[in-house]
């Protein structure tokens, strides 16, 4: 079944005259800040555990381990996982019913954390957290694809995507605002802080569910042609179109998951590498690093969709790839360059050309399958997307530097080069993988049976 008219490329494909009325405007901006607004809060909801890692492990009696599982792996397998099977539901359904659904879901779980009263209720809360999250994603990059034509996708794309590079710090700037207004009624409620917080930061997410029931609707494949089509691709059918483009899929990919995991290992260890390296306490690294951090993202959520759009207009149909390949390798060179300064303050600046380079990912990783992806399987595709960056990336980056530090034992700069190796060895070979998307492309089927 053919799905899209794939030739002329979805980037330089011409506006439907229905999405150039006001009306269809002003809706499709109302539901990318519904979306933006909701991607922002989820970052709160899952990063909380760790500003209030410490009190909650004492209230809990966890241990280190037990605190690591449900920082990391016990969400982050959840979340990758789980986003498959229902991104299958979102390619078929009502889309913002299942948004509304994901968010309540997330909401009421991040409540019930205050309430937890031992290890495995809090991993099976957290657990329901990311299940909840993992909706959100694959549902925004459909509705984007819908809402908007294909040469103006870019910008509601990065609108959306880069609240994941500014929230990745800006989250923590929020959830202590939240902690320091806990510590005042704390008294009044019988509640401890980090109790009061996670009720403070899931109540949110239920006024929104409300809100995305009550004034908006899923603007399913005009026309009765398109929603038959999207109703009648299964997933063996989906898994079909993947297979007969896997030269294009399998290095999409794959250079996705090592791009997060150079993302990933940087950023959990750049604080402790300051520390070490050049005696700054803790908390100061990581203001200085969240600061940097939350500058670049705002950074590459213009600069990039400016670059992807005016190569369309130039005629580059495959400036998405293009894109990646250039940010990821120009991270991947500023960071080793930046790591091998004995100045905290070049550090640092090779630190934000990096993450300027390296939250391209959150927008044109979405960006690119909706401009390759068929419509009725992209939630689908972008749920691979997410078990690529969240199984992958976020679970192997942190633990990959620390193998790579060991090379050079116990000296003070060890993790310090383990993070310029990590970053050497999977950018470039995320960059070669970029490369081969590239050549992939202009073969690709778009064909659906």
């Amino acid at each position: 079944m053919m799905i899209d008219e794939a030739k002329p490329s979805p980037e330089t494909a011409p506006c439907p005259p229905s999405a150039s009325t006001a009306r269809h405007t002003r809706r499709a901006w109302y539901i990318v800040i519904l979306l933006t607004l909701l991607y922002g809060l989820s970052f709160t909801d899952r990063l909380i555990l760790a500003l209030v890692a410490q009190p909650v492990a004492s209230a809990l009696t966890l241990s280190d381990g037990q605190l690591a599982l449900l920082l990391g792996a016990g969400f982050a397998v959840v979340y990758a996982l789980g986003g498959v099977p229902i991104a299958d539901r979102i390619d078929r359904g009502n889309r913002m019913l299942i948004i509304a659904g994901g968010v309540a879901l997330w909401s009421v779980m991040t409540i019930l954390s205050a309430f937890a009263t031992n290890f495995w209720m809090l991993l099976g809360l957290r657990a329901g957290v990311a299940l909840g999250e993992a909706v959100l994603t694959p549902a925004a990059v459909s509705l984007i694809g819908d809402l908007f034509p294909a040469n103006k996708r870019a910008v509601p794309t990065a609108v959306y995507g880069s609240m994941g590079s500014i929230m990745s710090t800006g989250a923590f700037i929020l959830g202590g605002a939240v902690v320091a207004f806990s510590g005042t009624i704390t008294q009044q409620t019988g509640l401890a802080v980090w109790q009061l917080t996670f009720i403070i930061l899931g109540a949110p997410g239920l006024i929104m569910a409300a809100i995305i029931l009550l004034t908006t609707r899923d603007p399913r494949r005009d026309g009765p042609t398109a929603t038959a089509k999207a109703s009648t691709v299964s997933f063996s059918g989906m898994a079909r179109y993947v297979g007969e483009n896997w030269s294009f899929y399998l290095p999409f990919y794959v250079g996705l998951a090592l791009i997060t995991i150079v993302s990933m290992g940087t950023i959990s260890w750049m604080p402790t590498v300051i520390f070490r390296n050049f005696g700054l306490p803790v908390a100061e690294a990581g203001y200085r690093l969240g600061g940097v951090g939350l500058v670049a993202g705002v950074i590459a959520a213009i600069f990039w969709p400016w670059l992807v759009t005016r190569m369309a207009r130039r005629g580059r149909r495959d400036g998405t790839l293009l894109t990646l390949f250039s940010s990821g390798a120009v991270a991947t060179v500023a960071l080793v360059v930046g790591l091998l300064q004995n100045q905290i303050n070049l550090v640092l600046a090779g630190f934000f050309v990096a993450m300027v380079g390296l939250a391209s990912v959150g927008v044109l990783g979405p960006l690119a399958l909706q401009s390759y992806g068929p419509r009725p399987v992209r939630a689908r595709l972008t749920s691979l997307y997410i078990l690529a960056t969240g199984l992958f990336g976020y679970a192997v980056g942190p633990l990959t530097v620390v193998a790579l530090s060991r090379l050079w034992g116990q000296a003070a700069s060890a993790l310090s080069h383990g993070v310029m190796l990590n970053a050497a060895v999977a950018g470039t070979l995320s960059s070669m993988a970029f490369l081969l998307c590239i050549r992939s492309a202009r073969r690709m089927s778009s064909d659906i049976d």
